[in-house]
């Protein structure tokens, strides 16, 4: 006859013991005298789990007969899980090792059997097994007592798995044979029939976590494969391993939110399993304990966060591999899940499957989407969602969720790409710079050309998903399928404020790459700095902004020396991430022509930012203050003939709100002028009052000698006057003199798009952002008295700082040597560059000089010889070269 509970085997087996004790009882009572001498057999058995009772013959007998009994029951009863069996089968306990365990476990069943000790031991100290008892049961030697004491060894299973529990011996006992024996807690419940996680473990676990709540946990399996969404390639793979039998060991892994997990669910040949969190686990070093209770439930096992474990892990020093082997005995599979690749060594056997869940492509997202249009406004469409927002099934579900906690009665599409946005990871936020876009088309003016481009980007991002998945792109690109485009111009002239509103519009985040944070002077930390934001940004749904693009995306140079050589390689990795990456990257530059040629090619749209035309100043000038500042009569005509760009405009607005404010009265024109003429002094240009007309008056009095000043400057770059646009004024960019024409000619009601927030470029019309220590050098005037040694030194000095401004007014008009490009300046501020020999002149004549000295670089020295030619009296860099490649010092 079969058990029908795990409950009716455990009273029976109780039972047995009851008749042991009762048969040893009617022993000691029968004869007070030794009797070992009338069950003394003749062989003495040393292993032992087959030692015999310690009982005569026809007590054995009976209590055999009963073990067959209990036995034959057991075999019987399939419906049933019977613990005490699992618990045997799983731990290799034998008949002795069960009945020690019973023995222990009886008085937390019955408190009776506590009486029943203190008599067998006559002691009411002893109420729970000891080892004496034990060797009264089990042995009728001597030689036999010492082995029933091996069923309570350290090497006994009861002891390696902790099924017991041993209290100090009471007084008068010795130590090791006199303590109390008893099982734990968790064992006790177990046994009882208890279906609930260990408490204590899952209390451990708990304090090693970081969410607490889910650090060891039961979860039902209720997915099936058919509601996954996941491609066709994993499913005919899932589906293949369903049908493997045994227990199974499998590592899975993939972005945080795909369905690996979900798909854990749908190999469980049970309708429960265990999850825990890996990290806590060794934290913890409960690796043994968890895997005592993964066998005890005999329930698969779902680790995750296995990350933690492809490399050794913290001072445990557990390898993912160890953890499989840790694992290896469990009769249940086994579910590892993390983020990254793992490929196991020769010394790991027995893992089954490794299979790669992917962040979902553009047509499974926007089967998700389509599959809840009837949730979706009519003005948002599934296919510019799946292509704009790049979420795992896990973030999917809870952007739908998010959207509808936000929405008021209706969702709207700005309830949706919230939700979206919200999904996006935070990684980036320590890496860069996260910009708020607070503005929108309307604010922004535009030619018609640049709108037509940022529209056609915008467009790029959003059907991404119709391009690539619709219309099989993707399988003719050769590269990632993200969007890459440079917005190049001079400053002042609208990129930044251009990215904002794109990113606004799309609903994504926009973050900004702080160049001078990525850039560094030590061989890879540039590559791995920029590969953490890459990552970063890979999960967070954000457009990246390189500002300054050329500081990082610069030419390569031709290799001379080490510094070129991994100069080349930052840039040859950029090539390859840039081209790998499915994100939106935008990049801004004032000189388009310091991108590397192989960059361009890999740029998608190139958006031109040219300088404004006056009737764009003049909206921009209408549109600069807020609708709160206190307004004059403002001549917006006269103010719009100056030639600013949309940043230095702001500022000029800025400045005049800042006077008026300190008269306390309304923003008039003799404080637009007054501000007019500090940005002139600030980028160091000359006012000509007669060009201010009837507001000559309302110039500063140091304005008045201005006239007369302008007839000493040398060149268009030294004098810079307030010059008035005429019908015919062109303004001038990158291209050709006609292609200018052109634009100018055809474009005169959308001028160039202003960004204030973008006086961070650098042009000759920008804002001058530089450090005091840069400003004061570059403000170092030149003098036909300054000798050519002084010259040089000037320039190693401005190279020494970043000063490009600076080097740049040193440089001959008609120098043969290259410019030192942004990326070039950032990394000579950041090293060190200095003069370390005497200048010697080794060629001199009227008009030309060469000086040659050693220069240190990082420590590296070389020689090199600088060319020096006069222009307008003046001496100024012609050439710069390299004359040895030995790191000797030069001497006279």
């Amino acid at each position: 006859m079969a058990y029908t509970s795990t409950q009716a085997h455990l009273l029976d087996e109780l039972r047995r013991i009851d008749a042991i004790l009762d048969a040893y009882a009617e022993t000691q009572q029968a004869d007070t005298t030794d009797n070992r001498s009338e069950i003394e057999p003749e062989t003495v058995v040393d292993d032992p789990s087959r030692i015999p009772l310690a009982l005569p013959e026809a007590s054995r007998e009976e209590i055999a007969t009963l073990t067959d009994r209990i036995e034959g029951q057991c075999n019987q009863t399939e419906s049933v899980s019977l613990r005490l069996r699992v618990l045997a089968e799983t731990f290799d306990l034998s008949r002795r090792h069960l009945d020690v365990l019973l023995l222990a476990l009886a008085p937390r069943i019955d408190e009776d059997y506590t009486q029943r000790f203190e008599r067998l031991h006559e002691d009411t100290a002893l109420s729970r097994l000891t080892v004496i008892l034990v060797e009264k049961l089990f042995s009728r030697t001597s030689t036999e007592a010492l082995t029933a004491g091996v069923l309570l060894g350290s090497d006994s299973p009861l002891r390696e798995h902790d099924l017991l529990t041993f209290r100090p011996a009471p007084d008068g006992y010795e130590s090791e044979r006199g303590r109390l024996i008893t099982v734990p807690d968790r064992i006790t419940d177990y046994l009882k029939g208890s279906d609930g996680v260990d408490p204590n473990l899952k209390a451990t676990l708990a304090d090693h976590s970081t969410t607490q709540d889910t650090a060891l946990t039961t979860h039902e399996a209720t997915t099936t494969l058919s509601e996954l969404t996941i491609s066709d390639d994993l499913s005919d793979r899932l589906n293949n391993c369903s049908v493997t039998a045994g227990s199974r060991r499998y590592y899975w892994y993939g972005p945080a939110g795909t369905e690996k997990h979900r798909a854990v669910e749908t190999l469980c040949p049970t309708d429960y399993y265990l999850k825990a969190d890996l990290r806590a686990v060794l934290d913890a070093g409960a690796l043994e304990g968890l895997s005592r209770e993964t066998a005890l439930l005999g329930r698969p096992l779902h680790l995750t966060h296995a990350t933690a474990a492809v490399t050794a892990h913290g001072a445990t020093n557990t390898t993912l591999e160890s953890v499989f082997r840790a694992l290896s005995e469990l009769d249940v599979d086994v579910f590892v899940t993390g983020s990254e690749s793992w490929t196991p060594t020769e010394s790991t056997t027995g893992i089954d499957e490794i299979i790669e869940f992917p962040y979902p492509s553009i047509e499974l997202r926007q089967q998700f989407w389509e599959s809840h249009s009837s949730e979706l406004p009519d003005d948002v469409d599934p296919a510019v969602l799946a292509g704009t927002f790049r979420l795992t099934h896990g973030q999917l579900r809870a952007a739908l969720s998010t959207a509808h906690s936000l929405a008021d009665d209706e969702l709207t599409s700005e309830d949706i790409y919230a939700g979206c946005s919200a999904q996006s990871a935070d990684g980036l936020g320590e890496l860069a710079e996260r910009i708020d876009p607070d503005s929108d088309w309307d604010e922004i003016q535009l030619r018609a050309k640049t709108r037509r481009k940022l529209r056609l980007v915008r467009t790029h991002i959003t059907q991404q998903a119709t391009i690539y998945s619709d219309w099989g792109f993707a399988e003719q690109s050769t590269r990632g399928t993200g969007v890459v485009a440079l917005f190049e111009g001079p400053s002042g002239t609208g990129k930044t404020m251009a990215a904002e509103i794109l990113a606004g519009d799309v609903g994504m985040d926009l973050y900004r790459i702080d160049l001078s944070s990525v850039v560094s002077k030590y061989i890879g930390e540039t590559e791995e700095n920029l590969e953490e934001i890459f990552e970063a940004a890979t999960n967070s749904n954000a457009v990246l902004l390189f500002d300054e693009a050329d500081a990082v995306f610069g030419d390569r140079a031709q290799v001379s020396n080490a510094t070129d050589r991994y100069a080349n390689a930052e840039v040859n990795y950029l090539l390859q991430r840039i081209e790998s990456y499915d994100g939106i990257v935008l990049l801004t530059t004032n000189y388009s022509s310091n991108i590397d040629s192989a960059f361009q090619r890999r740029i998608d749209h190139t958006v031109s930012f040219k300088q404004p035309q006056q009737d764009t100043r003049t909206a921009i000038w209408q549109e600069i203050f807020p609708e709160d500042a206190p307004l004059g009569e403002i001549d917006y005509e006269f103010l719009s003939s100056f030639k600013f760009t949309g940043g230095q405009i702001k500022t000029i607005g800025q400045t005049a709100a800042i006077l008026a404010a300190e008269d306390r009265e309304a923003i008039e024109m003799e404080h637009l002028i007054q501000a007019v003429q500090l940005e002139y002094d600030e980028n160091g240009r000359v006012i000509d009052p007669s060009e201010y007309e009837e507001y000559q008056e309302l110039l500063y009095k140091e304005s008045e000698d201005t006239e007369a000043d302008q007839t000493d400057v040398r060149d268009d770059e030294r004098i810079v006057s307030t010059e008035r646009d005429s019908e015919d004024d062109i303004d001038f960019d990158s291209k050709s003199t006609d292609e200018q024409t052109v634009d100018d000619t055809t474009e005169t009601d959308h001028d160039l798009e202003v960004d204030p927030a973008d006086n961070d470029d650098v042009s000759d019309s920008a804002v001058d952002t530089r450090s005091d220590d840069e400003r004061e050098s570059a403000d170092e005037p030149q003098s036909p008295d300054r000798t050519p040694e002084e010259i040089v030194r000037m320039f190693i000095d401005r190279l020494a700082m970043g000063d490009g401004n600076g080097v740049a007014e040193l440089y001959h008009p008609k120098a043969a040597i290259d410019r030192f490009s942004r990326k070039d300046l950032v990394r000579l501020k950041q090293g060190e560059l200095s003069i370390v020999s005497e200048l010697k002149q080794v060629r001199e004549d009227p008009s030309r000089v060469v000086i040659e000295f050693v220069q240190e670089m990082n420590g590296t020295e070389e020689t090199v010889s600088y060319e020096l030619r006069l222009d307008d009296s003046v001496w100024q860099v012609f050439n710069i070269q390299r004359t040895s490649n030995n790191h000797n010092r030069v001497t006279e």
